[in-house]
């Protein structure tokens, strides 16, 4: 596993944390899975559609993240006008469990700058899964009439997705960041009627969404997977070690 190695991101807002110290500071990376169980159709969808007692729960989130890039345009902290384009990746690849994960990708240390235009990408490639999806899904689907049928969405393709942030500033103050990516699982079925998972073809009692199972759902959850996703940062200053000056 390889990756190059980057510094410290600091809100322009943020404050000087007092447990803060000169020195290297970090970058981290984790990819989260939010809103696990949700009603259909999703908010702001398919507005014609009657309200329905339908659900659906997901009890297994996993993907394979082959590569992450951090790519940005750093400028001077003085002058703010020179430039420079940069770009810094991580390669796996790894599994990682989206609903419980507390691995840690990336670790880019940057240097004290501007960073604008920031990007984070992510790719999964299915090269590096083998016979695995490189995106995966299972739970169960509950339609209107309380019945319970387990469903499966299976990516085998490429999947790539980003997060987008105008600016952050990176000090020379040692700070550990941690950068968020969430996928919110309701929003994956945007434009998914209840009725579309009545209607979907069965594999021995399961709902397989995949791109030889129920093409019409798989490619609009595609749609939807590969979409810029939210992303939020928590930072923490670095404590002196004992005999530091």
């Amino acid at each position: 596993m390889a990756f190059l190695l980057a510094s410290a991101i600091v809100f322009t807002a943020c404050q000087k944390d007092d447990l803060g110290t000169t020195g290297p500071s970090s970058l981290g990376v984790k990819i989260e899975a939010v809103n696990k169980s949700y009603s259909l159709p999703v908010s702001g969808d398919l507005k014609s559609a009657a309200a329905t007692n339908a659900t659906v729960t997901w009890d297994t989130v996993r993907m394979l993240v082959s590569q992450i890039k951090f790519e940005a345009e750093l400028k001077s902290l003085v002058t703010h006008r020179d430039s420079i384009e940069i770009e810094y990746k991580w390669t796996g690849p790894k599994w990682i469990d989206l609903l419980n994960d507390q691995v840690v990708l990336g670790n880019f240390l940057l240097q004290p700058g501007l960073y604008d235009e920031i990007e984070l990408k992510v790719y999964g490639d299915h090269d590096d899964a083998g016979k695995k999806p490189v995106f995966f899904m299972s739970g169960n689907y509950t339609n209107d009439e309380n019945t319970k049928i387990p469903v499966e969405i299976k990516v085998y393709n490429d999947v790539q997705f980003k997060t987008e942030r105008d600016s952050v500033t990176v000090t020379e103050e040692s700070i550990d960041i941690t950068s968020y990516i969430q996928i919110y699982l309701d929003e994956l079925l945007v434009g998914i009627d209840p009725e579309m998972l009545d209607d979907a073809k069965l594999t021995d009692g399961v709902i397989i969404i995949s791109s030889d199972s129920n093409r019409e759902i798989f490619f609009t959850i595609m749609k939807n997977l590969v979409k810029n996703h939210k992303c939020y940062y928590e930072h923490k200053g670095k404590k002196k070690k004992k005999g530091d000056d």
